[in-house]
């Protein structure tokens, strides 16, 4: 059994009318109370069950959250067949509804021993399942089969340490109507050489779109935009993680049928060992999507969309020094650049495509973020820990995407700097410690 409780106090802001200057405080987050409770057995070697509960109370007039879920890992005795499922119900407290009450179901079953191995399976949310006041959840209000099955090696070969090839496919149906809305499907291959460098590659298709999210609509409203099929290629590398040098990266591209949109970016992270004690790692992420399409508003019962460039940077230098097995120190920088470049404008139709609109506009998005990270941890005792923390960050939120990276960097290291600092202790209690003094002293 697990259980976890946190508490957070009331947190409130200061807000001032521009027109007659009046000031007042609004509550942003109530006095809230978390709880997470687990229950699990396992059972017949291999096989498990849990019970898993989340719970948010809120102080006065905000919403209060429940969320159970029994989830199931069943084996055979030889772990040759298996069969891995959960059902989930969740319940939201407020004003509107009381309770509004959502439920999800996922079961599947495969096989996983020897070469050839496979899995089926069936999933649904409801319109009304959300978890995630103490979770996370995307997008409900839809249903899935899906599969996959794929060939891999038990025992080294020649040249290779292992490899496997495989293939995936799934169907997705609106819950709410039944109404089928794309196909997805993959192959993939994976391999490690007697050298330890390892690689990858993978080929994914998906069929023309029916998305019911993106309008923002609501899900069960019967709005969609159609998205074009897509094809997508990507691979990867990485060497030899026990060398002193590393070398992982990635990369990928996807086109899309008769649609100017096009997307590709790269992944490089090289990391040098200088002994058991000072590492040094840096990765740099990029990806461009050309001529993306998107919602942006709705204006008079239009709903807008918009043709866009969007890119990212993500850059991040990272070091740990290790004083010993029990404590350490490390070091990261991390700048993040995201910016998104606005060109046509047009509404959605009633069969999920798009109409120009000239009378709409809207400034570009520009947005910025540095942290530099110091963190020194010391377990003093098992599972007890000291964590220090200290945290430098700069944010900027501006229009001018088009700006040349450096241009960007020197604007952002124009703006105020916030500073963080924090200091945690965990201490682990061992129960059958204090058993131990408490039957000794009586």
């Amino acid at each position: 059994m697990v259980f976890f409780n946190a508490i957070t106090e009331k947190t409130e802001a200061t807000i001032k009318n521009n027109t007659n200057g009046t000031i007042r405080k609004s509550v942003t987050n109530p006095f809230t109370n978390y709880n997470i409770m687990v229950l699990d057995q396992q059972f017949n070697q291999n096989s498990s069950i849990a019970l898993i509960n989340t719970n948010v109370t809120r102080d006065g007039r905000f919403r209060d959250a429940n969320v159970t879920a029994l989830t199931w890992h069943l084996e055979t005795k030889d772990s040759k067949y298996n069969a891995d499922g959960s059902f989930k119900l969740s319940n939201i407290y407020d004003d509107i509804n009381y309770p509004n009450t959502g439920y999800t179901f996922d079961n599947s079953f495969g096989k996983n021993a020897g070469h050839w191995n496979w899995k089926v399976g069936y999933n649904f949310e409801n319109k009304d399942f959300n978890p995630n006041d103490l979770g996370i959840l995307f997008s409900n209000n839809q249903q899935s089969i899906y599969g996959n099955i794929g060939w891999r090696t038990l025992q080294p070969t020649k040249n290779f340490n292992r490899y496997r090839f495989g293939f995936y496919n799934q169907a997705r149906f609106q819950h709410y109507s039944g109404s089928y809305t794309v196909n997805n499907a993959g192959l993939n291959f994976s391999a490690q050489t007697k050298a330890r460098f390892s690689f990858g590659s993978n080929l994914n298709y998906g069929s023309e779109n029916k998305d019911f999210f993106e309008p923002s609509q609501g899900t069960t409203s019967g709005i969609y935009f159609l998205r074009p099929q897509r094809l997508n290629v990507n691979g990867w590398i990485s060497t030899n993680s026990q060398k002193l040098f590393q070398l992982n990266a990635n990369g990928y591209h996807t086109t899309f049928s008769n649609n100017p949109k096009t997307g590709y970016g790269f992944s490089i992270a090289p990391r040098y060992r200088f002994n058991n004690q000072l590492s040094l790692r840096y990765q740099l992420n990029f990806n461009k999507t050309k001529n993306d399409q998107g919602y942006v508003d709705e204006v008079d019962n239009n709903i807008i969309f918009v043709i866009r460039d969007r890119k990212n940077y993500t850059n991040t230098i990272s070091g740990k020094y290790s004083f010993s097995t029990n404590s350490s120190l490390s070091l990261s920088f991390r700048h993040y650049w995201g910016a998104v470049n606005y060109t046509n404008f047009y509404n959605l139709n009633t069969v999920g495509k798009l109409d120009p609109n000239t009378n709409y506009t809207s400034e570009n998005v520009n947005f910025n973020n540095w942290n530099l990270d110091l963190n020194y941890i010391w377990q003093f005792a098992p599972g007890s820990q000291l964590i220090a923390f200290y945290r430098n960050s700069i944010f900027n939120n501006d229009t001018n995407a088009n700006l040349p990276f450096f241009k960007n960097l020197k604007n952002l290291f124009d703006q105020s700097q916030k500073h963080t600092l924090s200091v945690r202790i965990v201490y682990f209690i061992d129960y059958n410690k204090i058993k131990k003094i408490l039957d000794a002293a009586s």
